[in-house]
């Protein structure tokens, strides 16, 4: 996971059903990533956008357009959830453990 902070968000969805919130992150060489939030057993999950604010930016450097960089993902202490955070502001979500799988520790 570490290892995908600091690259640029290039896709945010959240489908109406809830079943998922996946995020798309694109390198310099234009490789692209998938991180997803789920259910194990497939069932709804929460997701607060409360604390977002959408903008496309382009970064002259990398070529790329972007929602900004993800900063940072971390665990809810307490709760079985997460803490999505970039330039697009904060996303909470409450799931099982996501993919790729988070390494608190890095």
């Amino acid at each position: 996971m570490k290892e995908l902070l600091g690259l640029d968000v290039i896709e945010l969805t959240a489908c109406q059903d809830r079943r998922d919130l996946c995020l798309k992150v694109i390198n310099e060489s234009g490789q692209v990533y998938n991180i997803r939030f789920s259910n194990n057993d497939d069932s709804k999950i929460n997701i607060d956008f409360s604390h977002v604010s959408l903008s496309i930016s382009w970064d002259p450097e990398t070529n790329i357009s972007s929602l900004g960089e993800l900063e940072i993902v971390r665990k809810i202490e307490g709760e079985e959830g997460y803490e999505v955070i970039g330039d697009f502001g904060v996303i909470w979500v409450w799931c099982n453990p996501f993919v790729p799988p988070l390494d608190l520790n890095s």
